[in-house]
């Protein structure tokens, strides 16, 4: 059963219009925060980290509506890729 739950584990880089500072961290299940621009300048954030599975991931999106946040994009990181490749 745990191997189960491990392969549904898996790490997601969700990026948000704004800003959130390092402390949304712990509320946002551990992600780590980061600040990226875009082409055009425009600051977002970057939230990365492994989700359990996808009630884990409705969670941490809805967290994000409360804030009032853009949702940008959530893409999956597959094993063996970098995060730029994720966001293609």
């Amino acid at each position: 059963m745990e191997a189960q739950a491990a392969d549904r584990q898996r790490t997601y880089r969700i990026i948000v219009q704004g800003r959130l500072d390092e402390s949304w961290s712990q509320w946002l299940s551990g992600m780590s925060v980061s600040i990226e621009r875009t082409d055009d300048g425009i600051p977002v954030t970057v939230l990365t980290g492994p989700v359990v599975d996808q009630s884990a991931l409705r969670g941490i999106l809805n967290r994000l509506w409360d804030l009032n946040l853009t949702l940008i994009s959530v893409n999956p990181v597959w094993k063996g890729s970098s995060c730029e490749e994720a966001n293609r």
